[in-house]
């Protein structure tokens, strides 16, 4: 049965045109307005959302809450964009959510209203997923954009985040970052406090103009956290520890349990949120408590595909841009300098992969490069990319259309002593886990 359900939703097409918001919000009513029996936490941002989102559930959940986390894509298994304290949700819950909004589905389409698409399908069985779990906060992450975004139906969160901005999308969302902070902005709302990075003065321009649009500054109810606020950061291979310094509350040591430096950012985010959702609440806790539990919740969390090992000095990384490579770079110079460094490399047709491979090819201790494809339809091929990376780097790159192979030669090639880094593509991270099982030792 599972089966079924699963090639039903793979069948619904992903980029098509939908009701828009309207129609969503009026699915939710139909649904019993589901979004309204638990506290909604909406994130957006072009790298990090996921993170955050992650971090932030963590520590609700460290806190005692019953949490929903809602993200995308996912990696392996389908369940996996709908979890319920942490736990992907079980096939037989999958399934309940599944059949409820079929049953409102085929009776709109026997009206002749348009089929929603494979994101809002899932995003409104989400809905139904937590209402009936009976969470107590749900933390839900943006497909694509944030204004025209179907989560962004919720008229009335408890708290919006926005996160690293930056060029993804170009062809949806604009070709500028004025044009994308200015769709990722579109979940800001009257009333409803927000926390954004505070990184790039083109992207923070445009939130603050949203922000006070929506009346947001005659309240202190904008919260930007910057960089610069993140002090004394120190790397190991498997832990990195900093120092949050910032206006709105006593100073946070932080422990993060992952190897990727573009962490500490969204980990800052995520603490930083966590403090204004507790002054927008009611919740009966000491500071120290609330504190204690904070620090635990993001020392706790690991989010896959995101400098996840997955097995002995093997990690794979969704980074599929030119700012999320970028991060990637620093984070392998910065954790891996005395290591010698060997690249599986992937990427959708869709991207813009020129910049990423330039910023791959500077990595300091690179010694290979082997290009593959992504296993869908937006697979892009392996010998244009080539060309780009023999462009960049004149080291020993090799290209294979098949992943499996692509892996047994990396681990050929990085033997005993070095590093593989599997990147490029989300895709090319669920189907490395796959195939790896996320528990190899060579």
């Amino acid at each position: 049965m599972m089966n079924d359900i699963v090639e039903y939703l793979y069948h619904i097409p992903r980029f098509v045109r939908t009701g828009g918001l309207e129609q969503t919000r009026e699915r939710l009513r139909l649904l019993g307005s589901p979004e309204k029996s638990f506290h909604y936490i909406h994130v957006a941002g072009t790298n990090g959302k996921g993170s955050v989102c992650a971090y932030m559930e963590s520590c609700l959940r460290e806190m005692g809450f019953k949490t929903g986390l809602f993200t995308s894509p996912h990696l392996v298994r389908i369940n996996e964009r709908i979890r319920i304290n942490n736990r992907e949700i079980s096939d037989k819950a999958f399934s309940e959510a599944f059949y409820k909004v079929k049953a409102l589905v085929d009776a709109q389409s026997a009206e002749g209203i348009v089929h929603p698409t494979f994101f809002e399908f899932i995003y409104l069985m989400a809905m139904c997923a937590f209402q009936k779990a009976g969470i107590e906060y749900g933390v839900i992450e943006t497909g694509l954009g944030g204004r025209l975004d179907l989560t962004n139906a919720v008229e009335a969160p408890d708290l919006t985040v926005i996160t690293s901005i930056g060029l993804d999308h170009t062809a949806i969302l604009g070709d500028t970052i004025e044009k994308i902070a200015a769709e990722k902005a579109g979940i800001i709302k009257p009333g409803v406090p927000l926390v954004y990075l505070a990184a790039r003065p083109d992207a923070v321009r445009v939130i603050e103009t949203r922000a006070n649009e929506q009346h947001l500054s005659e309240r202190p109810m904008c919260y930007p956290v910057k960089p610069e606020w993140m002090e004394d950061i120190s790397a190991e291979e498997a832990h990195i520890q900093f120092s949050l310094v910032c206006p709105y509350f006593k100073k946070y040591d932080i422990m993060l349990n992952t190897s990727g430096m573009y962490q500490v950012e969204n980990g800052a985010l995520a603490v930083t949120a966590m403090e204004v959702l507790r002054e927008f609440s009611d919740w009966k806790m000491t500071e120290t408590d609330f504190r204690e539990k904070v620090l635990k919740g993001v020392r706790h969390m690991t989010w896959p595909g995101r400098m996840e090992p997955v097995g002995r000095d093997i990690y794979v990384d969704g980074a599929h841009n030119d700012d999320g490579i970028r991060e990637l770079v620093r984070s392998v110079d910065r954790i891996f300098s005395q290591r010698d460094i060997y690249l599986i490399f992937a990427v959708a047709e869709d991207k813009d992969y020129q910049e990423m491979v330039r910023h791959l090819c500077g990595i300091r201790r690179l010694k290979g490069i082997i290009v593959t494809e992504i296993d869908n339809g937006r697979r892009r091929d392996f010998h244009e990319v080539m060309k780009d990376f023999q462009k960049n780097w004149h080291g020993n790159i090799q290209g294979t259309y098949n992943v499996s192979e692509a892996i047994m030669t990396g681990q050929e090639w990085k033997g005993r002593d070095g590093v593989l880094i599997c990147t490029g593509s989300l895709y090319l991270v669920g189907h490395v886990k796959e195939l790896l099982g996320g528990d190899l030792d060579d």
